[in-house]
């Protein structure tokens, strides 16, 4: 991987450029570099494909003349071959997998997002090359995989080992994170608004989005667009021909509809990690080889029905066409959700979005087409609903109901639908509780992410007074003419770190640490002479009952302790208890689960 000398820090000196600058030309060139990940991602599976599945199925990509007869389609004689092949592919992986990078195991966008949260966005330079080869042999194999989790770690790779090499701070390398991952979903399905508003959102389960990077996502994703269409031409990923929708009386089909796809994605979710925890984790072999037993399992699925092989975007362009039996549609529906679990919960490297996409546009097939059939009246335009599908399911099983919108309408190039689209959406988000998701490493929102805890925190932090985060427990003070004998045999009885020390009438009149003893504990001719008082710190560092969590932080950051004494908001010299860091943290996450 290229990157001018000049950037580098010393040369330039990228990492002192004003942040909007540097984002903006860093996210641009993470964005080139995405695209021509997504450009030889998509030239690789292309290969894979033809050589490793069609060419020994003798089944071309488009050579099939489809003429269901019955609710699947039967699969050419010599089709049986697809099930050493899924197993070889599924084994190829497992070892290259975790042998090398584990963390590219699985659907690769759960791992950007596990990066941006809890590693300060940084992933292993390793990383991206093996999901980039491990995903081609998956998917090229007949895996039941998608795309956009391979181009996603891919893309998110570069810039984070871009971030990291230009010695950028960790705000930049979570925003290059997100940049790659934007610009590369954005070039391989050709909807680059809706990559950059998927990346952003797909970080949390709330309708919340990372907005500091949503700049440098739509940045990266028109440069990856513009490289990728310069290869490939711009063109939509489908066509749906002509589509539309009967206002307002296709309005109830569309609410009930959405139910459905909610419940649906409700299966697919649970079916999926599943089949992960009860079936394949428990498996008593080596996890390198579980891909294979998947793959091996999809080959058998895929020996009656092909079309759950790949992404099944030559199925879906055949459903937008009409030429499909809402009985086949339904069927798939099921056997995807089987053969993507086999394929990815087993630990195979692929994605979920073209899964995903593919379940959502049977289930809208299906359901159109069975309801034009029932209602006519109410059903106006049965083909509809496989594009409806495609943007209204996966809004609910990844959390994103506004990008998935877009990107359905990208795909398809037709905002026609926009109103279902959205209707569908949001009915399928609200109905899917909150934990179930197809992205485990989801966070609930900004405020429970490790990313943005402290300036949270922070503002949390400054509504909380010390009195409310007080523990009730005794404080160990000690007499300021308390021998030294007697100070060492004191505290070193005592659980506690800091000692207020207070004269006769009780008053504070300094406090002592262990490490304040360490300077006379060795002096031999000091030991009868010396006293509390003549240890003890007199500029006592304290809290008042009122003041803030935020400020007691504060101050033990800046005189680097881990307790104050707290005093009554009159009186400074009277000692009320001690506040330590562990005190306000138990407190902030009392009041947050609340």
């Amino acid at each position: 991987m290229f990157v001018p000398d000049v950037l580098r820090s010393g040369g330039l000196g990228v990492a002192r450029w004003p942040r909007h600058a540097r984002r903006l030309v860093l996210s641009a060139l993470v964005g080139v570099v995405a695209g021509l990940g997504a450009v030889f991602f998509d030239a690789m599976l292309v290969h894979a494909l033809t050589w490793l599945v069609e060419v020994p199925m003798a089944w071309a990509r488009h050579g099939i003349a489809f003429q269901p007869v019955a609710p699947g389609m039967h699969a050419p004689v010599v089709s049986w071959i697809i099930i050493p092949i899924a197993g070889l592919g599924g084994l190829a992986s497992g070892l290259l997998v975790f042998c090398i990078a584990p963390e590219a195991e699985g659907h690769g966008t759960d791992a950007m997002i596990e990066s941006f949260h809890l590693r300060g966005g940084y992933v292993r330079k390793r990383a991206p090359i093996i999901k980039f080869v491990a995903s081609a042999l998956t998917i090229g194999s007949g895996g039941s995989a998608g795309k956009e989790g391979p181009i996603a770690q891919i893309g998110s790779g570069f810039g984070s080992i871009l971030a990291s090499w230009l010695k950028l701070d960790t705000a930049d390398r979570r925003v290059l994170l997100l940049a790659g991952a934007a610009g590369g979903i954005g070039a391989i399905f050709q909807a680059p608004l809706g990559a950059a508003l998927f990346v952003p959102g797909v970080l949390y389960r709330d309708t919340e989005y990372e907005f500091e990077a949503l700049l440098s996502c739509i940045i990266a994703s028109i440069a990856a667009y513009a490289v990728f269409s310069q290869v490939f031409g711009r063109q939509a990923l489908f066509t749906p021909g002509p589509v539309h929708f009967a206002m307002p009386v296709e309005l109830l089909p569309c609410l009930i509809f959405g139910v459905l796809c909610a419940g649906c994605g409700y299966i697919y979710i649970k079916v999926f990690y599943g089949l992960r925890d009860y079936f394949f984790n428990p498996l008593p072999i080596p996890r390198m080889f579980k891909p294979a037993v998947g793959g091996l399992l999809l080959g058998c699925v895929a020996w009656r029905f092909p079309e759950i092989i790949d992404g099944g975007y030559v199925w879906i362009q055949t459903a937008l066409d009409g030429k499909m039996l809402w009985q086949t549609m339904a069927a798939l529906v099921f056997l995807k959700i089987v053969a993507t679990s086999f394929t990815i919960a087993s630990g195979g490297s692929g994605g979920v979005f073209g899964p995903s996409v593919f379940i959502g546009a049977m289930l809208g097939g299906a359901f159109g087409e069975l309801g034009h059939a029932l209602f006519p009246n109410l059903v106006v335009n049965p083909g509809s609903f496989v594009l409806i599908g495609m943007g209204g399911f996966f809004s609910g099983v990844a959390k994103v109901p506004i990008a998935s919108v877009i990107m359905a309408s990208e795909m398809c190039s037709s905002y026609t639908l926009l109103v279902p689209l959205l209707l569908v959406s949001t009915i399928t988000f609200l109905l899917l509780p909150r934990k179930v998701t197809l992205y485990e490493k989801q966070m609930d929102n900004r405020l429970a992410s490790p990313a943005h805890i402290g300036e949270f925190a922070r503002g949390i932090l400054s509504r909380m007074t010390v009195g409310e985060a007080i523990r009730q427990r005794p404080v160990s003070v000690i007499a300021e003419n308390m021998p030294f004998h007697a100070l060492v045999k004191a505290v070193t009885n005592s659980t506690e770190s800091y000692f207020p020390v207070v004269d006769k009438s009780g008053k504070m009149t300094g406090i002592l640490s262990v490490n304040d003893l360490r300077e006379v504990l060795f002096d031999d001719s000091l030991r009868d002479l010396v006293v509390a008082k003549d240890v003890a710190t007199a500029q006592v560092a304290r809290v008042r009952l009122g003041d803030s969590l935020e400020t007691a932080l504060d101050i033990m950051a800046r005189l680097q302790i881990d307790e104050l004494p707290v005093v009554p908001d009159d009186r400074s010299d009277e000692i009320e208890a001690m506040l330590s860091k562990q005190d306000i943290i138990d407190h902030y996450h009392d009041c947050c689960l609340i």
